[in-house]
């Protein structure tokens, strides 16, 4: 009888298999998986797993999004019964089936929790670029360096509240430490001139060859110029120096970052969703 139970580091080598059966799409589950070895302590949330004793079918990461990975209806079921009526986290993310099939199931048995999120978008194309991107680069884009964290902080919140369309500042000053842990690891890339970012960019997360591009802004005063083009191939022909394998997804509705994209030499794999609190 397959059932439900909290992973741990014994059962790490079974959650990497799992998901590595889809590395582009599973790599923020993977680089939790690796980063924490699945210790509780460094993870900071739970990881359940899904199966028969000794047979791990489907996980799901329970930290501030939710996170199914292989999970089928029976999974889904499972895993919302151990969820209930109590929501910490602030999304569902995952493959469209995945994540829509959770939120339903958990939306249909507690609805006053579940039942009413700030949005759901329901198509998100995933997409995925192993060589250089096609078409012209351009070499003034870089990394982006602690120097600058002020002025990218700044294009940060404007890309945010853009994407999402509320501001991500809160009390705590928790966005601003991302923004500068980010700088700090070597993962933001753009072009700076006189002390302004004019265009940026963000590595979401990485894990092994693959990594997530994520961030994406140009300046409001350059748009309409087919500048975006060059200068993010500029910035994937340097990360790819680090991941050779590059990795987005984009709301269906961008038909303008879709078009991006798709000149750029990105092929569509799949099929996300996210419903946001």
């Amino acid at each position: 009888m397959p059932k439900v139970w909290e992973l741990g580091p014994r059962d790490l080598q079974a959650a990497l298999c799992l998901a590595g059966r889809r590395p582009v799409e599973n790599v923020l589950v993977l680089s939790k998986l690796r980063g924490s070895a699945l210790d509780p302590g460094l993870l900071g949330h739970a990881v359940f797993g899904y199966g028969e004793t000794g047979q791990l079918a489907s996980l799901l990461s329970v930290g501030p999004s939710l996170l199914p990975v292989e999970a089928d209806e029976a999974a889904l079921d499972a895993f919302a019964r151990v969820l209930g009526g109590l929501r910490r986290a602030n999304s569902i993310v995952g493959l469209r089936p995945q994540a829509l099939g959770l939120w339903r199931k958990l939306a249909n048995r507690h609805p006053e929790v579940w039942g009413n999120p700030q949005a759901v978008r329901d198509c998100q194309p995933v997409f995925m670029l192993d060589g250089d991107p096609a078409g012209p680069w351009d070499p003034r884009v870089g990394a982006v360096g602690p120097q600058a964290e002020e002025a990218y902080f700044e294009a940060a919140v404007a890309m945010y509240t853009e994407e999402i369309g509320s501001s991500p500042l809160d009390p705590s000053g928790g966005y601003r430490r991302h923004i500068g842990q980010l700088l700090r690891r070597g993962d933001g890339y753009g072009l700076v001139e006189q002390g302004r970012v004019l265009f940026k960019t963000d590595i979401s997360v990485a894990s092994g060859s693959v990594c997530q591009i994520g961030g994406v802004w140009l300046h409001p005063d350059l748009r309409g110029r087919h500048l975006a083009a060059p200068l993010l191939a500029g910035v994937i022909r340097l990360v790819r120096r680090r991941w050779p394998i590059c990795s987005l997804y984009v709301n269906d509705y961008n038909a303008t970052a879709l078009s991006l994209y798709r000149r750029l030499g990105f092929a569509q794999i799949n099929l996300a969703a996210t419903v946001l609190w």
